[in-house]
């Protein structure tokens, strides 16, 4: 069967997340957006594996009414590199905590916790209690783990056949990654790193994977093996795909940048490398056009640029927002499925809009220095 997943969430007890971030809430939304299996996100925390375990049922992956979680955390490694895991039962979250607390100075009240160890011992420990483990944003310049290293092997040194996946980031797709040899034997994910439960954020990116039955077994499987779909935005919308001065946001080349000290020579401010130049440094391949990546921005995002307005939160965005999802169902088929004849019925703007984005039919002023790309109809 044909499953929508996102693996990498984040609860209330992380920094900077809604305090909306707990199951119920998150298993609501997950269902009108349209994802069927989607990441715990913090499990390691003491008290959201309590909320956890007293709020749904099952064994590796656990169940909230209509929609199903995966046990999932992200960590940060002594040198400031995030890696997400997926644990096959709370058996393994709760011995892997005992493992990790040892060497942990937050563990006990931070959801994204700081591990004392290098990506190799994170590995070594994931290994041993049979747990999924990949770098989350691997391209991010601050806490991605080519922000820090030049390969794998500089990270996880030799234990990089414990590596299953790894996340591309918001500024990233599988093809630009494919340029990369290190990710020939790597699946890679898109997830949404959702710091809020909203459908402009949670399943922003998502995995299309075809899984046997609710099992953490076969989402294993499926997770080694490859989606058959990436969804997600434009590596061009991503606030980290141009070098960039991090305070005016003022976009420059490579060549500049080095020139210039990293400097900006408008406002001083520090200038920050870009994924799209530092996938270019890494590369050593052709990349792979045969994999499926569908860049579709959230459908409130749509809204909101038809809207004219500065955020997807408006009445206006979410008034034609619950029409769409009450006449045709979840957001996933809207913006990936629906024909936009179906659309058109309900809202003949928004179906218009998809059909632009679906054809590849719009421009963009690209993102860099920690400010999102704006997408031109």
């Amino acid at each position: 069967m044909e499953v929508n997943t996102d693996l990498h969430v984040h609860s209330k007890y992380s920094q900077g997340v809604s305090n909306k971030m707990e199951i119920p809430v998150i298993a609501s939304e997950s269902e009108k957006k349209g994802i069927d299996i989607v990441g715990t996100g913090d499990i390691l925390h003491p008290q959201w594996m309590r909320h956890v375990e007293e709020t749904t049922t099952g064994k590796g992956l656990r169940k909230y009414e209509n929609t199903y979680f995966a046990l999932t955390t992200e960590v940060e490694d002594k040198n400031r590199v995030h890696h997400v895991l997926i644990f096959p039962s709370m058996q393994a979250v709760e011995a892997a905590y005992h493992d990790f607390k040892q060497i942990s100075k937050d563990i006990r009240r931070e959801g994204r916790p700081r591990i004392n160890a290098s990506g190799a011992k994170i590995a070594e420990i994931a290994e041993k209690h049979g747990i999924l483990i990949g770098p989350a944003h691997m391209f991010t310049p601050y806490t991605g783990l080519y922000g820090n290293h030049k390969s794998l092997q500089e990270c996880y040194t030799n234990c990089t056949d414990v590596v299953s996946f790894a996340e591309l980031g918001l500024s990233a797709d599988s093809r630009m990654a494919s340029q990369i040899s290190d990710h020939d034997k790597l699946s890679l994910l898109s997830n949404s790193d959702a710091h809020s439960p909203w459908p402009y954020r949670l399943g922003r990116e998502f995995n299309k994977f075809q899984v046997k039955n609710w099992s953490f077994k076969h989402l294993s499987k499926a997770i080694r093996k490859g989606p058959e779909l990436n969804l997600g935005l434009d590596p061009r919308e991503g606030k980290y795909y141009r070098t960039a001065c991090n305070k005016c946001h003022n976009i420059y080349t490579l060549k500049k940048a080095e020139k210039l000290s990293w400097r900006c020579n408008n406002c001083t401010g520090l200038i920050k490398k870009g994924v799209k130049e530092r996938v270019k440094e890494l590369s050593d391949q052709e990349p792979d056009n045969h994999l499926e990546y569908l860049y579709l921005p959230p459908l409130s995002n749509i809204i909101q640029i038809l809207e004219g307005h500065s955020s997807p939160n408006t009445k206006t965005v979410q008034k034609r927002w619950n029409k769409l999802h009450r006449k045709l169902g979840s957001e996933a088929y809207i913006i990936v499925e629906a024909k936009i004849g179906e659309i058109k019925k309900v809202d003949d703007e928004v179906a218009e809009a998809i059909r632009k984005f679906r054809m590849q039919d719009y421009d963009f002023k690209e993102g860099g220095g920690g400010k999102y790309g704006q997408i031109i109809l």
